[in-house]
């Protein structure tokens, strides 16, 4: 009997170091880490194909980028930053008449946006209240 009980074993403990890494990593749910230097990446995109409309000077739909851009600045306006993304990404930005960007550019781009601002997670709608039977109430 104790034979055919020290395989079983060794088959489980093998089988569940196995899976141990695949459940590990299946529960992670923070975002990977993006390596993309702002400065040296993001600010030359924005330069080429946002600044021309949305500067000082001419805010068109009242979104402006600052001349000199630095990551401590871009991280105190989210809100500039996450619209910009989402506006990119969705590919309503910048429009096909104006500034080119290619995929690569748009990719980089709204990966930085999303990696840098996450968007938090929507806490799920509660159901809706129960219904009373019919009827208007009054007799």
């Amino acid at each position: 009997m104790r034979k055919t009980f020290v395989p079983l074993v060794s088959l489980v403990i093998a089988a569940t170091i196995g899976v141990l890494p695949i459940l590990t990593s299946a529960q992670s749910t923070e975002p990977p880490k993006v390596k993309i230097d702002f400065e040296k990446e993001i600010v030359p995109i924005v330069k080429a194909s946002c600044l021309g409309c949305h500067n000082k000077d001419n805010a068109k739909h009242n979104v402006m980028f600052p001349d000199k851009m630095t990551l401590e600045d871009a991280k105190k306006n989210a809100r500039l930053w996450s619209r910009s993304g989402r506006e990119v990404k969705n590919k309503q930005m910048p429009p096909r008449d104006h500034a080119t960007l290619s995929d690569k550019d748009r990719t980089k781009f709204v990966t930085w946006v999303e990696a840098t601002f996450p968007r938090p997670a929507r806490p799920p709608v509660p159901p809706a209240p129960p219904t009373t039977g019919g009827g208007t109430g009054g007799n």
